[in-house]
């Protein structure tokens, strides 16, 4: 079982992918199940922080359910302190991470090697595959770079899926990438894309939001808490606390190279091809 508390971050080097919409709707979802939790916006357009302030305008504090910190930090010493204090504060029993499109410059490489999941959402479209691909092969070259010092698991959520969309080839590509993911990470039911979606609200998610994502989120949450029943407070003192306060710190984590790079992960863009399968 995972030691908490539990860092788990929502990253994926390609934007647009629903990193910010997942992270503040599985904060409601842990809420639901009665868990502590914050989240820390390291994304520099702080879209998760100006959310809350607009609702806290709206709302009031007193509706606030969960707590949304902004953490400015541009350099690997900056990142230490900042897991550190995470490490330290034992009032959280999990901390979500909401990262931009992710350059795996040092700073976001520690954020990774001390995470203990990281949620990875995509889309099923050629160009987010691709990238998505890479993404992985970096994360890949980490832990075989780093062994034990990296513990994070990875979940990869198919989010924003549209059933009515793809043509013959592109679905078969689309199993074949969500095989090929599996080696990787624990690939997720998907998430559908509906309006509703678009709606985020730091304060009450929709309950059609929390039944689109639910099945999704209980495997993150079956893997951190080790069933689906409700957390209770009183329980905490049987979890096992992490054994260290200090979050670890690698000097220097190699570049990926083509040769690291694994050859089963390999979406090329076709560039006859739109975004929707029909040729131009």
């Amino acid at each position: 079982m995972i030691q908490f508390p539990v860092i788990v971050t929502f990253a994926n080097q390609k934007g647009g992918v629903g990193k910010t919409t997942l992270c503040v709707l599985f904060a409601h979802y842990l809420v639901a199940k009665g868990v502590k939790v914050r989240i820390l916006d390291c994304d520099r357009q702080m879209s998760v922080v100006r959310r809350r302030k607009a609702d806290i305008d709206r709302y009031g504090e007193e509706a606030i359910q969960f707590l949304a910190d902004p953490e400015r930090v541009s350099n690997a010493e900056e990142v230490y302190d900042m897991v550190e204090k995470i490490f330290g504060n034992q009032d959280y029993e999990v901390t979500l991470i909401d990262t931009p499109g992710l350059v795996l410059n040092e700073p976001n490489k520690l954020i990774l090697q001390n995470s203990d999941l990281i949620v990875t959402p995509f889309h099923y479209d050629k160009m987010t595959l691709s990238s998505t691909s890479t993404f992985i092969m970096c994360l890949d070259m980490m832990k075989r770079t780093l062994g034990q010092e990296m513990r994070a698991r990875l979940y990869l959520i198919p989010n924003l899926h549209d059933g009515r969309i793809g043509t013959r080839s592109e679905l078969m590509l689309w199993e074949e990438a969500r095989d090929i993911f599996s080696r990787y990470g624990i690939v997720t039911p998907k998430i559908s894309r509906v309006s509703s979606m678009e709606r985020i609200s730091t304060v009450m998610p929709l309950d059609q939001q929390l039944k689109l994502v639910t099945p999704a989120f209980d495997k993150l949450y079956l893997d951190i808490f080790g069933s689906l029943e409700q957390f209770r407070m009183s329980a905490k003192s049987t979890i096992e606390q992490k054994t260290t306060e200090k979050p670890v710190i690698t000097e220097m984590i190699p570049e990926l190279t083509d040769t690291d790079a694994p050859s089963d992960l390999n979406f090329e863009t076709d560039n006859n091809t739109t975004t929707d399968g029909k040729p131009e």
